[in-house]
């Protein structure tokens, strides 16, 4: 898949998901569903214990254990024009339907769902321009997109470490300076 930013294109192998179970329109197996594809119509197996999956690693902490995450992790990049726009890109892609482009808090997941009578919808989204944001150090950031928090879930599995870290660069080089700038405006 090819994916542009401004002036600078990516190639990603990850497919951009949906928050939303019932936006996926494809078919789903359920587990005790006939499948004429295996012998035995089994149609999902559970994976062998201990087992890791290939090329993607493990995020082994929790979403509790932030300070020994803080304490392991670095961010190993420079903000550079190439790596703010990819994390541009990525955050287009993976965090603006809850997030918004503008890391507001309120992306499509919250402006355009039109909700039944009765149905409470969806909690808001952290407002990735606040100033607690700013005050969180990078490792926090990269911990929260790896682990998940609160209703976050983690995409580990979907970003590499290099493209968390991007995204992360991307967050604290432009979305904190646009707090900075509506401030001094006032």
């Amino acid at each position: 898949m090819l994916l542009r930013s401004g002036t600078i294109a990516f190639i990603t192998k990850s497919q951009p998901y949906e928050v939303i179970a019932d936006m996926d329109h494809q078919k789903k197996l359920k587990t005790q569903e006939y499948y004429k594809l295996f012998d035995d119509t089994i149609s999902i197996f559970t994976p062998p214990n201990n087992t890791v999956p290939r090329d993607r690693e493990i995020y082994r902490f929790s979403p509790v254990e932030f300070d020994s995450a803080i304490n392991k992790y670095h961010n190993p990049f420079v903000p550079s024009e190439f790596i703010i726009a990819k994390g541009k890109n990525l955050f287009e892609i993976y965090c603006s339907p809850c997030h918004g482009y503008d890391g507001k808090g309120k992306g499509t997941i919250i402006s355009k769902v039109k909700l039944k009578d009765g149905e409470e919808g969806f909690p808001a989204p952290a407002d990735l321009t606040r100033l607690e944001t700013k005050k969180l150090p990078d490792s926090r950031i990269f911990h929260i997109l790896s682990a998940g928090q609160n209703l976050m879930f983690p995409v580990y599995f979907k970003l590499d470490e290099n493209e968390r870290w991007a995204v992360v660069t991307y967050i604290r080089n432009q979305l904190t300076e646009i707090r900075e700038q509506r401030t001094e405006n006032r």
